[in-house]
């Protein structure tokens, strides 16, 4: 057998060195972390070498069977040749060869063996010391045939199980390794452990993005085999990991411009948060200012939400100076700042940027995240409004989102504070100070509900191509 060791970085370079130098029919005799990485023993012709040293074993035991006969034939040849010898000392030499069989014989291949010779040989002196030793190999020779036959049958029984032991064992190596790859293809320098990858793999699930979900897997224990215990921790890893603003918005007040994509929710969430304002402290330190001068009946929203809580709403003209604006302001306790949802190749987006940048400190902008929107569309949304100095986050539009772990994954990630998350069209009802604990069950509720709805629509899509093939 040909077994040769192999140290990698991780389990696929490994494979690969063996498959490349031993061929696809290597086998894997055994896989441990080393301190430089995988270290993996692989070997040729294994089944082979099992095979050999199973028929050198019955080799053996038909050498010792021809053994056997020879010697049966060599003495009725002798017995022949020795008329003279009468029954009684037969017996008699039997009766007394009796005790030192039982005593001494071995009926083992070795004994036996060496028996065998020693009957030969006391033949050929024609003793009675011959004669007994010969009585004695006789005597033996049914146990002897037994022996062999119970080895026989021994010998496949033992052969086989630690075969198929071995065989059962690397399958389900197998099995652990190809579901650790799969939560390893984002990171190859570190293997993971089987519990790790099925951890790994759930958070996907949840849409948490792989770094951070490389962050969580790694401070979960290696060799905690409850996958279940090891869950239930990532998910308080998850909440411990979201970053929340301090304090409620609301309660201590600020300047703070709303910036996102069109229809992420902003001119809402400012008449929402109004509202709430209005009703706690009154309208008296509260005021609103809208910049957005691109769209037809842009105002008309923020008008309607003035007019009716009786609050000023100033009008910012392109290219005016919000800073100057805000110290007209200067008494007031709450301002909140609508923008427009403007592309970031639209020429006005880098007019409405610096007019952000010019108010300085005063200003606080926050980036409305629509939970609607894919992962990739979020991270855009942030590297775009990112040079006007985003200092938080509002989750917008849960009641209509299916999955939140890519907006919590983006606030995780860049370390956004959540101030507010609304969940419904309804002013001033549908606004809410963030809670960790109750974010993260909901996105698990998510996660299993639409996998119960993709495990639905596959039996219902199968029920049907089934009712099509026999014409119903």
């Amino acid at each position: 057998m040909k077994a040769k060791r192999f140290t990698a970085k991780n389990m696929q370079q490994a494979l690969r060195m063996v498959s490349d130098e031993l061929g696809p029919d290597a086998v894997i005799l055994s896989n441990k972390r080393s301190g430089k990485g995988v270290e993996v023993i692989a070997a040729l012709d294994y089944q082979e070498i099992a095979d050999e040293q199973q028929q050198q074993e019955l080799n053996r035991q038909l050498t010792l069977q021809q053994e056997l006969e020879q010697a049966k034939q060599v003495t009725g040849e002798i017995r022949q040749e020795q008329p003279a010898l009468d029954k009684l000392s037969l017996n008699q030499a039997a009766l007394n060869q009796s005790a030192v069989s039982d005593a001494s014989f071995d009926h083992s291949n070795v004994s036996t063996t060496a028996a065998l010779k020693e009957a030969l040989i006391g033949i050929k002196e024609g003793t009675i010391a011959q004669s007994k030793a010969l009585d004695a190999v006789m005597l033996g020779e049914e146990e002897f045939q037994e022996t062999i036959a119970q080895q026989a049958s021994n010998l496949s029984q033992d052969e086989a199980t630690p075969f198929f032991n071995k065989v059962s064992d690397e399958l389900k190596d197998l099995k652990n390794w190809l579901v650790s790859q799969q939560g390893n293809a984002w990171n190859p320098t570190r293997p993971l452990s089987w519990q790790q990858a099925q951890i790994w793999q759930r958070c996907q699930d949840l849409g948490i993005d792989p770094s951070w979900a490389d962050k969580l897997v790694s401070a979960l224990p290696e060799d905690d085999e409850d996958i279940e215990k090891g869950w239930a921790q990532c998910l308080r890893f998850i909440a411990e990991d979201l970053p929340l603003a301090e304090n409620n918005m609301l309660q201590t007040g600020g300047c703070f411009a709303f910036v996102g994509p069109t229809g992420a929710g902003k001119s809402t969430t400012i008449g929402k948060l109004a509202a709430q304002y209005v009703i706690n402290h009154g309208n008296e330190d509260i005021a609103l200012i809208t910049m957005d001068n691109y769209r037809i009946a842009a105002h008309d929203q923020l008008k309607a939400f003035a007019r009716i809580m009786e609050i000023p709403l100033l009008i910012l003209e392109p290219n005016g100076d919000l800073s100057a604006l805000l110290d007209q302001l200067s008494d007031k306790k709450f301002i909140l700042i609508d923008t427009a949802g403007l592309a970031i190749q639209d020429p006005h987006f880098s007019v409405q940027l610096s007019m952000l940048k010019g108010a300085g400190n005063k200003v606080k902008t926050l980036l409305a995240l629509p939970l609607t929107s894919q992962a990739r569309c979020l991270q855009e949304n942030f590297e775009h409004f990112k040079p006007a100095g985003i200092e938080g986050c509002i989750f917008t539009k849960l009641d209509e989102c299916f999955s939140l772990g890519q907006a919590m994954s983006i606030a995780s990630v860049t370390r956004l504070p959540i101030h507010m998350v609304t969940d419904g069209p309804h002013i001033p009802d549908d606004i809410h100070f963030p809670n960790a604990e109750k974010m993260v069950r909901l996105a698990e509720q998510m996660a299993r509900m639409a996998q119960t709805r993709w495990q639905t629509s596959e039996v219902s899509s199968a029920m049907k191509n089934n009712f099509m093939q026999h014409g119903v």
